[in-house]
């Protein structure tokens, strides 16, 4: 697979997004994703969670389907 596939970077970014903030909630709890009444320490564990699954999921679908942001060009 050579031809890589480019599209909107807002659409790609929504796309990663929505994945990795529904596997973040999942594991910490839904509505509880981005919320200040946790502490620093919890919420620093959440984003850290949140960033990494964000970058693995970009990570395939770059790497497998061939699907970039058009911000790659």
């Amino acid at each position: 697979m050579n031809n890589k596939i480019h599209i909107d970077n807002s659409q790609f970014m929504e796309l990663i997004d929505t994945l990795a903030t529904q596997i973040t909630e999942m594991k910490f709890g839904e509505g509880n994703f981005g919320e200040d009444g946790f502490g620093d320490e919890v919420h620093f564990r959440v984003m850290k969670y949140y960033n990494e699954t964000y970058d693995e999921y970009e990570g395939l679908f770059n790497n497998i389907a061939n699907i970039y942001s058009d911000n790659e060009r």
